[in-house]
């Protein structure tokens, strides 16, 4: 026999309107109370209907997030997966689940938004991404729906988080001409993205800092952010003796850069490039220096702002949540 609402009330000497709201994190529930219910929800191995409260509640508890266009790159960046697990402890954390959402081109991810929003399958989105004149966030802007974007959009009425991009771009720089490089070079990637906008303009500040030429012809864009595109314009750089040290905006870019200094006659060149995460945490130490992004931290207060903007339905649309999670320099075994 199904173990009921009701089973759990009884058990833990509460009413069934207490144990709903436990299941629903109301605060107005003493934490010694969810911690009775939630005892004996586990005990007797009683699940939640989710579908059920969601009908009732007219709430689907889910989150929608939307992907970048699907592609090699998506897939094999460490950068998604980190944010993702933020989002997905911090959303678990509530008692939401995730829906997501890509497409192979632009028309399909839109419509596939547009499916999810009319048809209430989700209470509001995260977007992993930032584009220069999205319609997929021009489309949920106009409509006033919850929405978060991880990254700076083009447009300043949206809610985001990100790192400030312009500023580590600069930090990264210093770090390189503080080492003695007077020829740093960046390879940024897809300019439509602003981060890379953002922190090829703090690779120019830090070089008009030291008095280092900071035009276009010491800043590089590959056509996609895959490693073999980094390869073969650093082999064609330094074939040209054109860096003595480079800041890579993308990680899986950088790969393809680390690997042609590797096969040169300059492989102590130095590279720094931006991780989701300190390289120390997984490997034991860095072997080369970087801008370490917490991507973890990033997806979790995505999910955090974006509560803030559902609990606030008064001034939803009225007011903007804009937070920076702070980078800092990780240094190399060479550097430190």
């Amino acid at each position: 026999m199904a173990v009921t609402i009701k089973d759990v009330a009884r058990l833990a000497n509460v009413s069934p309107s207490t144990v709903s709201r436990v299941i629903a994190d109301n605060p107005s529930i003493s934490t010694a109370t969810k911690r009775r219910v939630r005892r004996i929800m586990d005990e007797l191995n009683y699940y939640p209907n989710l579908s059920a409260r969601s009908l009732a509640s007219k709430k689907s508890q889910t989150i929608g997030l939307v992907l970048p266009q699907a592609s090699d790159a998506f897939y094999q960046n460490p950068f998604f997966p980190t944010v993702m697990r933020g989002i997905n402890e911090a959303s678990s954390s509530k008692g939401y689940g995730l829906l997501i959402s890509t497409g192979q081109n632009e028309e399909d991810r839109l419509s596939h938004i547009q499916r999810m929003v009319y048809g209430k399958q989700v209470e509001g989105l995260i977007f992993l991404y930032a584009m220069v004149n999205d319609p997929i966030l021009e489309f949920v802007s106009s409509i006033n729906f919850p929405v978060v974007v991880i990254g700076s959009p083009d447009n300043s009425q949206v809610n985001l988080v990100d790192n400030d991009n312009e500023l580590i771009g600069k930090q990264a720089t210093k770090a390189l001409i503080e080492k003695g490089c007077r020829k740093p070079v960046y390879i940024g990637g897809d300019e439509k993205q602003p981060f890379i906008h953002n922190r090829e303009l703090g690779f120019k500040a830090a070089l008009k800092e030291a008095h280092l030429p900071s035009d276009h012809q010491n800043s590089f864009h590959p056509k996609s952010f895959m490693p073999d595109e980094g390869y073969a314009l650093a082999k064609q750089i330094l074939a040209k003796g054109e860096a003595d040290g480079f800041v890579v905006a993308d990680q899986l870019v950088a790969r393809g850069v680390r690997h042609a200094i590797a096969q040169s006659q300059q492989a102590d060149i130095p590279l720094i490039t931006f991780k989701p995460y300190a390289p120390s945490l997984y490997t034991g130490h860095a072997t080369e220096a970087c801008m370490n992004l917490h991507g973890q931290t990033l997806g979790e207060q995505a999910v955090y702002i974006l509560f803030d903007v559902l609990r606030d339905e008064e001034n939803k649309g009225q007011r903007y949540i804009h937070e920076i999670v702070k980078s800092e320099l990780i240094p190399g075994l060479n550097q430190q």
